[in-house]
Formats: C-alpha cells, structure tokens, sequence
C-alpha cells in the first residue's frame, strides 16, 4: 500500500486546553501500530523490517518516505510497510505528523528506522504505562551498538549543558531513574493518541531535534506525564550526528531548534529545573 501526502497534511490546529480533560481509558488492547521516517535510511530500515520481534510485537508498520533516493521506497513495500510518500522535504515532526493519521488504535508507537527488539514482549510491557490515563508517552532504555545506554532521558537543557556536552562529552542531566521525567528522545515512543492530537503533534517549525523536547514540554504543561521504564531495553543502531563538528549540517540543525525552544520556553536559559 502506498499513499502520498503533501507537506501540510498533518494534524490542524488543536487547542490545548482540550489536554486538561484526559479521557478514562483502560489497557491499551491489541498490538500498535508504529510510525517510521527514512530520509535515505534503507539499510536501517531493511533491518528494521527484517527484525522478527518487533515485527510480532507491532502490527502495521507505515513507513514515510522523505524524498529518499536510496530505494527506501521499495524496501519499505518489499518488507511489507504501509508506504506513505512525502511530496516535499520534510523535518522529523512533520514526517511523523504525516503518518500518524495512517495508524490505529488508542496507542501508537513512533521510532526511528535504527531500532531493533530483542524481545518481542517490549511493546507490551511498555503498554502497561498507559493504563494510568495520565500517561501520554511511554518510552525504554535505549542500548547502543557498544553495549552502553544511552544517555536518551534528561532534564530538559540549559545553554550551558549543551555547550558542556558538546566540549567534554559529558552526560549531562542524565536521567536513569524510572518513573516522570521532563522528556526523552524519540527513538522509541509509546504515545496516547488523544495526547499527541491535543497537542496538534509534533511542532513543525523544528526541522531536525528539540521537536521531542518541545512535545514532552507541551505535553507535561498541559497536565500529562511522560513515562520512562529502564527496565524495558530497545536497541537503538544510533549516530550521533549533532555531536559532529560546528559546521556539519546536522549541527547546524540542532543549534538553530535549540535557539527555537529556548524563545519559546526562556525559564530554561538559565535553569534546567522543571515547573
């Protein structure tokens, strides 16, 4: 199945005062539906469509084509993904915006085209969370190709921590600790899906990071609460593309989206604590 979408095709405009009046809503039946991006990412994708677990644990698989040239288009429709073909360029947001709409059911899952599952059970402990109405987005641990976990739920950032992650490396604001947190990357998200329309999705206006930050952010203002369980391990294939050098276009890309949070949340120029 392939479908196309035009840049704008998303979610309209909701207001977010619909977020204070989370729906009573019990376990999370049946198995998610998932949403993926490639942006030339055929080779992750190939694997990620290959990887038997995570296939029984989720059910439709749509994939959102981003002008891809490397023949994600046909691997995605070899492997069985619903194809939902982008017209115009697209950031992550606006990608995954595009094919949200294409998923069913309360819940749905969004991950990047470099995760794998190990354990087919994954999805549905993590699904648990969602029992308590609250919860709008549940996420896992994240293990790297080298065994580490990443560094993938923090205190939302200063200024300062991001200048001190970039020159020492440092993880700084790590959170490793189950429960609420201010806000986890999107490598892998359970979301509610009365949530994310309240929200009106992801905010387009960031091409390319901080677009996780800013949902959690809105999602959490609003009254809803962000789930991380670390005893539920993904795999993540990951590059760290904006920790490569000041002239990379992905780092680029991460400071422009940086500037962007921070003129719409200023509290965190000088502050990492969450209200």
């Amino acid at each position: 199945m392939s479908v196309r979408a035009t840049a704008g095709e998303a979610y309209p405009g909701v207001k977010q005062c619909l977020a204070l009046f989370h729906p009573v809503v019990g376990i999370i039946r049946g198995r998610m539906d998932a949403v993926t991006v490639t942006s030339d990412n055929g080779p992750d994708l190939r694997n990620l469509l290959a990887c038997e677990p995570l296939r029984e644990a989720l059910g439709r698989i749509v994939v959102v084509n981003n002008l891809s040239s490397d023949g994600s288009a046909a691997i995605a429709r070899e492997g069985g993904a619903v194809l939902v073909e982008r017209e115009s360029r697209g950031g992550y947001g606006a990608c995954v915006n595009t094919g949200v709409p294409h998923t069913g059911g309360e819940a749905f899952v969004v991950m990047n085209p470099d995760i794998l599952l190990d354990d087919a059970g994954a999805v549905e402990r993590l699904s648990r969370h969602l029992e308590d109405p609250r919860v709008a987005i549940v996420v896992p641990a994240l293990r790297l190709p080298d065994g580490r976990l990443q560094d993938s739920v923090r205190h939302v950032p200063t200024p300062f921590d991001l200048l001190t992650r970039r020159l020492r490396g440092t993880e700084s604001g790590v959170i490793r600790e189950g429960g609420e947190v201010p806000w986890a990357v999107a490598a892998f998200y359970l979301v509610r899906r009365s949530a994310f329309e309240a929200m009106g999705g992801f905010d387009e206006r960031y091409f390319l990071y901080f677009e996780d930050v800013d949902l959690c952010e809105r999602l959490r203002r609003a009254g809803w609460k962000i789930r991380f369980d670390p005893d539920v391990v993904v795999r993540h294939e990951f590059a760290a593309a904006s920790r490569r050098g000041l002239l990379a276009p992905a780092t680029r890309h991460h400071m422009r989206s940086a500037a962007k949070f921070f003129l719409r949340f200023p509290r965190y120029l000088v502050s990492r604590r969450t209200p």
